[in-house]
């Protein structure tokens, strides 16, 4: 393990670092969302001794310099070292999450066409009877675990059917994604991740002579500058799309859903006015920035005074962003008819490829639960459970109802 002082560069000013571990600090009290904009108190960034997964770093705390971070992809590079890379044994990027511009421009113009709002509309009916399908199996139940009976499977089901898989995978794609995402045990992580890349590579040497859908044709045959993409390109935008809606939508819905059910007066509004659905999923994707995602220094950088090295990491919990109390008057308030411009699916050049997706799925969730069930409400004596870390997600969330 690292020293104290050997977590602390000399370049770092003393009155910039904070020696504390970000995942507990954001796990203290009832709410993360809360906890973590404590940072809201101190300066605009700062140096924490053990940022993420013990490794010290640079976090951003407000809207604007996360903004900016998020933007000056020439200071600020997506371009690490891969997560996945090291997990799987090959050095695969995610893409095009992990490519910056000019190279990303062009990769993303291969998927960009198969998640425009007018594309995506054709999934609706399939997304409406996966949700519905999960809600007929604990309706007449009176209640539910959500985030198991729900969550969780629901975004896979989508993942499923937009890639052309049969849907017996479900148990395998959960579970894998469990232990990719909070495993203790690295070897855990390790066989998990690996287990999905033998997957997704079988089904994309399947498309090779066949591709089932358009997306996977352009995945597979698609052509950036000229030429097919390679082997190593495909597969980054085969992992891309396994790792990009899963966790993220299945934590959004479960903080939706938790404040939809200690807010009675919310449901039954929503209920009267269904048509104000869409613009309370804006403000519930604000309110629950679920992400905390991060840059790497390209270079040696002054950023607003602040004196940065190549290759160190800064982190941008978007809950800062979107809870910043600069920006959003009562940030902590889910306030539907504030019409907020947030950043909970990223700015720039690497904003989210599925936002209009993940937005679909979350509205569709909201109208199906509130259009089936009144009441909506945690059970008697329950108390829901949460986890922070690279993703705000919640663990137990035991609902009832009246049918």
């Amino acid at each position: 393990m690292a020293s104290r002082a050997e977590k602390i560069p000399p370049h770092v000013r003393p009155d910039l670092v904070w020696d504390g571990c970000f995942d507990a600090f954001t796990s203290e009290g009832d709410d993360p969302f809360v906890a973590v904009t404590r940072f809201h108190e101190g300066p605009g960034v700062f140096w924490a001794t053990d940022a993420s997964y013990g490794r010290p770093g640079w976090v951003a705390t407000r809207m604007d310099l996360i903004s900016e971070v998020m933007i000056d992809y020439e200071n600020f590079t997506a371009e690490r070292h891969g997560m996945i890379a090291d997990l799987v044994g090959e050095n695969v990027r995610l893409n095009p999450i992990e490519i910056d511009p000019p190279a990303h421009h062009g990769f993303r113009r291969i998927l960009n066409p198969h998640f425009t709002p007018k594309a995506l509309r054709e999934l609706d009916e399939a997304v409406r009877k996966s949700a519905s399908e999960l809600v007929d199996r604990f309706a007449e139940n009176g209640g539910c675990e959500f985030v198991s009976e729900f969550a969780i499977p629901y975004p896979s089901y989508v993942f499923l059917d937009l890639m052309d898989m049969p849907r017996d995978k479900l148990a395998d794609f959960i579970g894998w994604e469990d232990k990719i995402m909070r495993a203790p045990d690295p070897m855990e992580r390790v066989g998990a991740a690996r287990a999905v890349y033998a997957y997704l590579k079988a089904h994309r040497e399947k498309q090779l002579e066949h591709a089932g859908n358009p997306l996977l044709e352009s995945m597979v045959h698609g052509e950036v500058e000229g030429r097919e993409l390679s082997y190593l390109e495909s597969m980054g935008m085969f992992y891309v799309l396994y790792v990009g809606g899963l966790d993220t939508v299945y934590s959004t819905l479960g903080w939706t859903l938790r404040h939809l059910a200690t807010h009675p007066e919310l449901q039954q509004r929503l209920r009267d006015e269904p048509e104000l659905i869409p613009q309370a999923v804006e403000e519930f994707t604000r309110a629950f920035s679920v992400v905390v995602t991060h840059r790497q220094l390209a270079r040696d950088h002054v950023f607003h005074g602040v004196e940065m090295k190549k290759g160190e990491e800064i982190h941008l919990p978007l809950s800062l962003a979107n809870r910043d109390p600069a920006v959003f008057d009562n940030p902590h308030e889910v306030d539907i008819d504030r019409k907020p411009r947030h950043i909970a699916f990223g700015t720039g050049t690497h904003n989210c490829l599925g936002v209009h997706l993940a937005k679909r799925e979350i509205r569709i969730v909201v109208e199906e639960f509130l259009s089936r069930f009144n009441n909506i409400r945690i059970k008697d004596g329950g108390a829901y459970r949460y986890h922070t870390g690279r993703t705000f997600g919640v663990d137990y969330l035991p609902l009832t109802w009246d049918i």
